[in-house]
């Protein structure tokens, strides 16, 4: 097998457990060997018959400049991943991540992590399983109720095997641009999510949500209850007839390109005519046909009343949120009321605790886990939220407000840090899970733990129950 080998390609990113680490960039320095077959390209002196390097470096660049985590080894497999989807004709990959400055109290002069990764095939077509893609999904429809229809369709998707909705945006509303006179408006939406599905099996999934909802594919022009689009994936550019990538005709459509761009001002389309989302709206031909519908339309009608802009511009802090089950289908319910905390304008996921179990000598047994959020909201709106939400789901599943950065509050309905949970294990355990640092009330949480009545009650279920519906 022939190799290509690039080194020192290193650009500036914000990864690694410290909590600084989190916010103020360091460099990066990665190297990589791709191994593939050259014999063509040695014969034909043709581009298409090796690999782009300079694409390479971009993706190594984007990858490194992308969303935080913590291991420089989650880092590394990001790096494959993307490559292995970006070039078909890599067989395997070694990549080796530096980290010249890394926090470490002795002198040393670099730190690197070092994996290896071979492309596994099923019939001639790449097996993208088990790496977690990006991918983003263009929603729609214009017959029934479509605001409940698309509601449920996100929900659905987050519950898809191995996939959890990352980012909902607002909901537009779209003349129906090009068709009959008198056909109803579109509303639509785009989700980011994350999936360990390849490209072809989550079309076939999302094909069957929207065959669920009474989809007939027989005029690709007609109006239609559900319409759901992979308009990206990985960034891979693909002519594939079954899933062209990214979606063909998403550069000219201002329905897909203005939600899209609500929920990520950076926003990049590859392939043909890439460039950034925003400077693809502002040519679109259809752009005056989109108008912004809701920006809280996930919570169905229980949203709160925004403060005017003549109020003091909201501070954001973070937010512990606990939830409580004690329903057979508690998992489910805690996918969705994430989907839906995350998606409520001034709100953003930060972290999800791995899932317990909870056993109770007198009612029934429940499940909990933790979440911490970044809220503009103030204390008393985002407890409203919460109880908006658990209504929502008919109270089957329960939402505290554990605690709330910088602020303490005693009054009735609003009691900040929650009182009884320095005496609840199953707030504390999946809480210190997922930060080994927590404090509240300026106790640690491990102590607290360790002092809590039922701490022999409370078990871990699964550190990885987010991305899987079992």
């Amino acid at each position: 097998m022939d190799t290509i080998t690039l080194t020192g390609v290193h650009a500036n990113g914000t990864h690694g457990v410290l909590a600084f680490e989190h916010e103020r960039p360091q460099t990066f320095v990665v190297d990589v060997t791709l191994h593939l077959d050259l014999a063509a390209a040695g014969q034909s002196d043709d581009l298409n018959d090796t690999i782009d390097y300079g694409r390479v470096a971009k993706d190594i660049v984007a990858v490194i400049e992308g969303p935080h985590v913590d291991l420089i080894e989650r880092l590394a497999q990001r790096i494959a991943d993307k490559i292995l989807a970006d070039a078909p004709a890599v067989a395997s990959i070694d990549v080796t991540v530096h980290k010249p400055h890394a926090p470490i109290v002795v002198a040393f002069a670099d730190v690197s992590v070092s994996i290896s990764r071979v492309r596994a095939t099923d019939n001639g077509r790449t097996a993208e399983k088990h790496a977690i893609h990006n991918a983003v999904v263009a929603l729609g429809g214009n017959v029934g109720e479509v605001e409940s229809t698309l509601r449920a369709a996100v929900r659905e998707i987050d519950a898809l095997l191995g996939t959890q909705v990352t980012g909902i945006s607002p909901l537009y509303r779209t003349a129906a641009w090009g068709m009959a006179d008198g056909t109803p408006d579109f509303l639509n939406a785009v989700v980011e999510l994350g999936t360990t599905m390849g490209r072809h099996e989550l079309l076939a999934a999302l094909q069957n949500i929207e065959a669920n909802h009474g989809r007939i594919r027989e005029n690709h022009w007609d109006s239609r209850p559900l319409d759901l689009d992979i308009i990206d994936f990985d960034g891979i550019t693909s002519a594939d007839p079954d899933l062209a990538l990214p979606h063909p005709r998403a550069w000219q459509r201002a329905f897909v390109l203005a939600p899209w761009l609500a929920l990520n001002p950076n926003a990049k389309l590859a392939g043909a005519h890439e460039g950034p989302v925003a400077d693809l709206l502002a040519a679109a031909p259809d752009r005056n046909a989109v108008q912004l519908e809701s920006e809280d339309w996930m919570l169905g009608g229980h949203a709160v009343k925004q403060k005017s802009a003549s109020e003091s511009a909201p501070v954001s802090r973070k937010a512990i949120i606990s939830l409580d089950s004690t329903s057979q289908d508690a998992e489910r319910l805690f996918r969705e009321t994430i989907v839906s905390i995350d998606s409520v304008p001034g709100n953003q996921v930060q972290g999800i605790s791995p899932l317990y179990h909870v056993s109770h000598f007198d009612s029934p047994d429940a499940m909990s886990a933790v979440i911490q959020i970044e809220t503009k909201l103030p204390p008393a709106d985002l407890i409203a939220v919460l109880g908006s939400i658990e209504s929502v789901h008919d109270l089957a599943v329960d939402l505290d407000l554990v605690d709330m950065e910088g602020v303490t509050s005693d009054e009735p309905n609003c009691s900040i840090p929650w009182p009884s949970a320095r005496n609840h294990a199953s707030v504390l355990a999946p809480w210190l899970d997922m930060d080994p640092n927590a404090s509240l009330g300026g106790d640690p949480v491990a102590f607290l733990l360790a002092m809590a009545p039922d701490a022999g009650q409370v078990g871990l279920l699964s550190d990885n129950w987010i991305l899987s519906n079992s």
